[in-house]
């Protein structure tokens, strides 16, 4: 397979020509609706000019074609493009430059008004970096509009190993909005680059973001066997990071299964493994899941306290929360489970979907066991809509027969947080001191 087939039509075949609909990056516009609705004026016009500038670099791109990388040409269609450009520059120029966001569209603009030679390449990186500031914030609508027009900036095929990156990005964002088909297609041409370019990493990080894919499918079998398979090719210190991410994927299929202990086991792994900080961060709020479950609620509190507190990503932030939440709940102190719930109620909009499922099941959850069970309903009743209609049928399922059985209050989910084992795991006397080095690390 030759770097000829590595066009962003192959990570995007579905997707129209955008820039000529009013409608498109409608994402950008509904939230600067809902940030207006919450009175938050500078984020409404934040996420307005991220609209402006998203149609701005499509009409570029659309005038620069394959292999042209220079923008409109004809006279008058570079006066009506001067324009645009320079109406947007100025809107953007007068938003709070204190805020992230501004700093990233500055740079976009920045990259589309670099010398005509150099302008494809620093457009494309701007644009990436804008896209992964998007995805930590939760934005993944908004993200993949981004990354689509990354790939497009290119004037031509682009190079093996970027379009590596870029497809596991798409794949990624595909995947945590629910679209499985689109994931599938963008993992798999990520390891086809991947494999030309030589990356053995990125090779491996595309059959892990497959593992992902088919555990939110529910095809547990499979997503073991392939975790597995990649904890095995992991071997080498340039692939301590790959083996850690395996580990963590493979402790989400085994707890899904029903094997707690392996799980906690694998999580535990994951966490050591890893080296760079903000992954560590994501693993330790695994852990700490994991933790809670198995009835290890003073280490859990302090795993998650600590990546809730973090600067991590929203999405890692804010499931930590989550955690917080529940297993204040299970513990019954309801001051503490409504102080984490009201911190992230505010943030719904911004959750992937399987997030805002997880969201209204440990609120109903939290409210059943506080004796609140009308209003314990509504809130799974809106969990089991959006499991529904994101294809999300493990939750789906969960939520079903928890509803079926709140009257009676006889399942597992609404029982009182476990005491845990009586012979604790000799791993697991290391932990509290580890936690705390972590937190130690995160904070200087």
């Amino acid at each position: 397979m030759g770097p000829s087939v590595f066009s962003p039509h192959r990570l995007f075949a579905s997707t129209p020509s955008e820039s000529a609909d009013i409608l498109s990056y409608s994402e950008f516009l509904d939230r600067a609706r809902k940030e207006r609705a919450r009175g938050d004026t500078d984020a409404s016009r934040a996420a307005l000019a991220g609209y402006l500038v998203a149609r701005l670099v499509a009409r570029w791109t659309d005038a620069a074609g394959p292999g042209a990388g220079a923008g409109p040409g004809a006279a008058d269609e570079q006066e009506s493009f001067e324009w645009q450009r320079a109406s947007t520059r100025r809107y953007v120029d007068e938003l709070d430059g204190s805020r992230a966001e501004t700093r990233f569209l500055q740079s976009v603009l920045d990259g589309l008004e670099a010398e005509p030679a150099a302008r494809a390449r620093a457009l494309g990186l701007a644009l990436t970096a804008f896209a992964y500031f998007l995805e930590h914030e939760g934005r993944l609508g908004e993200a993949l509009h981004v990354v689509r027009l990354a790939a497009l900036t290119y004037p031509g095929p682009v190079p093996p190993s970027e379009f590596a990156t870029l497809a596991l990005l798409t794949g990624r964002l595909n995947r945590m909005q629910a679209r499985w088909a689109a994931a599938n297609q963008a993992y798999a041409a990520a390891a086809d680059a991947a494999a030309i370019a030589g990356d053995r990493a990125t090779l491996l990080r595309s059959r892990l973001g497959q593992v992902n894919v088919l555990r939110g499918q529910g095809n547990l079998p499979r997503a073991r066997a392939l975790a597995e398979a990649v904890i095995a090719e992991a071997e080498g210190d340039e692939l301590t990071d790959v083996r850690s991410g395996a580990f963590a994927d493979l402790s989400f299929v085994l707890e899904l299964q029903g094997l707690p202990l392996e799980a906690l086991r694998a999580a535990y792994e994951a966490a050591r493994l890893a080296r760079d900080p903000l992954v560590r961060l994501r693993m330790l709020g695994d852990l700490g899941v994991k933790l809670a479950a198995q009835g290890y609620a003073d280490e859990a509190k302090l795993a998650l306290e600590i990546v809730a507190g973090s600067e991590a990503a929203f999405v890692v932030r804010t499931n930590a929360a989550l955690e917080l939440m529940a297993l204040e709940s299970a513990r019954g102190n309801r001051l503490a489970f409504e102080r984490h719930r009201n911190a992230v109620r505010d943030s719904v909009s911004q959750m992937p979907p399987s997030m805002a499922v997880d969201f209204h099941y440990k609120v109903g959850l939290g409210l059943a066991r506080f004796g609140v069970p009308d209003r314990a309903r509504g809130a799974l009743a809106e969990a089991l809509r959006l499991s529904e209609a994101f294809g999300l049928n493990e939750w789906y399922f969960r939520i079903e027969r928890v509803l079926r059985h709140l009257d009676e209050c006889t399942t597992e989910e609404l029982s009182a947080a476990p005491s845990g084992p009586a012979e604790r795991p000799a791993w697991l006397a290391a932990v509290p001191a580890g936690l705390r080095e972590v937190a130690e690390t995160v904070s200087s």
